[in-house]
C-alpha cells in the first residue's frame, strides 16, 4: 500500500479519494451555468444521538465557507420545524426575515452578503440526515422556476450523500465489531479510543484553515481515529497482555499489528464492496501511518515527516498524549506539565509534528473537558 504525501493531505488525495465536497462543487458548477445567482450550495449533516447539526460540505462562488460550525437542532427552531414537517423553506430576504436572529449561521449569512436562501431537509428513510442550503447574494434570487430546478439537483446531492452515509455506516459497523474485539483483549484500552478520537478532532479543526481541510475530512478523522490499533486483534495474548517489558522478538511481533490492521481494512473494503473515496483514504492512512515518526525511526515504512499523512500525524500525537496522561498497568498518569514537556521534546527530536502538538496543547479547556467526559472508570 502506498501512502500519499502528508502536507495538505486533502489536496493531494487525487481522483481516487474524491470527496463529497468536490462532488458538490461539480454539481454547483452545473447549476451556475443556468442560474448564476446561486452563489452557495452547502450541506450540514445531522447526528441524532447528540442532536448536533455540523457543517460538512460546501461550494461557494463568492465569500468564505462556513466551516467547523455546530449547533443543536433543538436550538434552531426554524430548522427543527422544517425537519418535523418535512418541508422546504424559501427565504426571499435573509436580513428582513431573520432581522432579530442571533444564530451564528444567520449572522454569517448576513456578513457574507447573502440575501436569499432555499433550504431542503434530507432524510434517510424516516430519519433526518442533513440539510441542504442554496444561497444567493441577490434579494429574491429564487423564484418558483429556480426552486423547481434546484429540487432536482438537491435530490442528486442528497443521493450522493446518502450513498456515502451508507458506506461509512457499513464501515463503522464493521469497525465497532473489530474494535470491540480489541477492547476485550487489550487491557490498556479503557476509554482510550474515545479520548483519542476527540483529541484528533480537536487538532483537525484547529489545523483545518492552514491545510484547507473540509469538515468532511475532520468528521472522518474523528470516526476512524479509534481504528488505529485494530491490528492488535491478531497479536498473541502472550505478547499483547504481557505485564512487563517486551523483548526484541516480542516487539517484532507487536509491530506486526500495523500490517495486520492494513490487511483487515482491505478485507472490510472487499467484503462490503466499497470503492475508493476520502473516507477510505483517511481510514487507511490512520491505520497504516500512526506509528511512523518524522525522523524516520517509526514503523512499518520508516517515513519522514513530509511523507506521513496529516491524519496519521494527528493520531500519533493523540495516542502519545493520552498514553502519557492516563494510568496504565505499568505506569502512573503523568502530570500535565510533564506530558507537555515530553511532547515538546519529541517535537524537537523531529519525531512528532510540532503543529499538531501546538494545536492540542493550545486548547486547554477542550482538552480537559475531553479527559473528564471520557475518564476511565
Amino acid at each position: 500500500m502506498s501512502i500519499p504525501p502528508g502536507d495538505d493531505v486533502y489536496h493531494t488525495l487525487g481522483p481516487s479519494a474524491r470527496s463529497l465536497t468536490e462532488r458538490v462543487e461539480a454539481v454547483h458548477a452545473v447549476i451556475a451555468l443556468r442560474y448564476p445567482q446561486v452563489h452557495r450550495v452547502a450541506m450540514a449533516i445531522y447526528d441524532p444521538p447528540s442532536d448536533m447539526l455540523k457543517t460538512f460540505a460546501s461550494s461557494n462562488r463568492n465569500g468564505q465557507a462556513l466551516i467547523a460550525y455546530e449547533a443543536r437542532l433543538h436550538d434552531v427552531p426554524s430548522l427543527l420545524q422544517l425537519a418535523s414537517l418535512r418541508q422546504t423553506r424559501l427565504v426571499r430576504d435573509v436580513a428582513h426575515t431573520f432581522n432579530d436572529s442571533d444564530s451564528t449561521h444567520t449572522q454569517w449569512l448576513r456578513e457574507q452578503g447573502y440575501r436569499a436562501s432555499y433550504t431542503i431537509p434530507v432524510y434517510q428513510g424516516t430519519e433526518l440526515a442533513a440539510f441542504l442550503f442554496f444561497d444567493s447574494t441577490e434579494p429574491d434570487g429564487f423564484d418558483s422556476e429556480v426552486t423547481r430546478f434546484l429540487d432536482v439537483f438537491a435530490d442528486l446531492i442528497a443521493q450522493l450523500y446518502l450513498l456515502q452515509l451508507r458506506t461509512v455506516r457499513g464501515l463503522i459497523g464493521t469497525v465497532h465489531v473489530a474494535s470491540g474485539l480489541a477492547r476485550i483483549r487489550d487491557v490498556e484500552t479503557g476509554q482510550h479510543l474515545e479520548r483519542m478520537a476527540a483529541y484528533a478532532r480537536l487538532m483537525g479543526r484547529a489545523l483545518a484553515p492552514r491545510h484547507g481541510l473540509p469538515d468532511e475530512f475532520i468528521e472522518y478523522l474523528h470516526l476512524f481515529a479509534p481504528l488505529h490499533d485494530i491490528g492488535k486483534v491478531g497479536i498473541p495474548d502472550r505478547v499483547l497482555l504481557k505485564p512487563g517489558p517486551l523483548d526484541d522478538e516480542e516487539w517484532a511481533i507487536m509491530r506486526r499489528h500495523v500490517e495486520i490492521g492494513e490487511t483487515l481494512i482491505e478485507q472490510m473494503v472487499d467484503s462490503l464492496g466499497l470503492t475508493d473515496g476520502l473516507a477510505l483514504q483517511v481510514m487507511r492512512n490512520v491505520v497504516a501511518g500512526h506509528h511512523e515518526r518524522g525522523d524516520g525511526s517509526g514503523y512499518p515504512r520508516g517515513l519522514t515527516m513530509a511523507q506521513i499523512p496529516l491524519e496519521a500525524r494527528i493520531v500519533a500525537v493523540a495516542d502519545v498524549y493520552d498514553a502519557l496522561s492516563n494510568r496504565r498497568p505499568y505506569k502512573h498518569a503523568w502530570r500535565e506539565a510533564d506530558v507537555a514537556a515530553e511532547l515538546q521534546q519529541e517535537v524537537c527530536a523531529g519525531r512528532l509534528d510540532g503543529e499538531c502538538v501546538a494545536a492540542l496543547l493550545a486548547d486547554e479547556v477542550e482538552r480537559r473537558q475531553i479527559a473528564v467526559r471520557f475518564a476511565d472508570q
